[in-house]
């Protein structure tokens, strides 16, 4: 992703962004968020105790605006096709209390979603490129 197109996203403000979020992973298939060995995804906890999943439409932005503490935990951009992760993530009874992070910036400012809200969104984009 182009420096500029990464600047100008980050102007966007968090609904803005979620937008994006939205459109482009159902347009390219796929999500990012940040794993520690490819396979340990991170989820923190903010500042009320809800445990936050992070999330990101594309590596260049996962890496740009992760947070400080999750690079020192060598934590690096991942992917996941939209479908596993509405199968395996947003319909996962384990999850239901988690949140969803939704595009954070490098001020640590998202939207943060529910999985049933998050799942409608994509699963709506998804039904308009059918």
């Amino acid at each position: 992703m182009h420096p500029k197109q990464i600047e100008n996203l980050l102007k966007l403000n968090n609904k803005e962004r979620v937008e994006y979020f939205i459109r482009y992973c159902a347009d390219w298939e796929e999500v990012w968020g940040l794993a520690v060995n490819d396979s340990d995804w991170i989820i923190f906890k903010d500042t009320d105790g809800d445990e936050i999943f992070p999330l990101w439409p594309h590596k260049d932005l996962a890496e740009f605006c992760s947070f400080k503490e999750h690079k020192e935990m060598g934590a690096k951009p991942c992917s996941m096709s939209i479908y596993s992760f509405i199968e395996d993530y947003l319909n996962d009874p384990d999850l239901q209390d988690v949140y969803f992070g939704i595009f954070y910036n490098e001020e640590r400012e998202a939207l943060v979603l529910k999985g049933e809200t998050l799942k409608e969104e994509l699963e709506a984009e998804l039904e308009e490129y059918e």
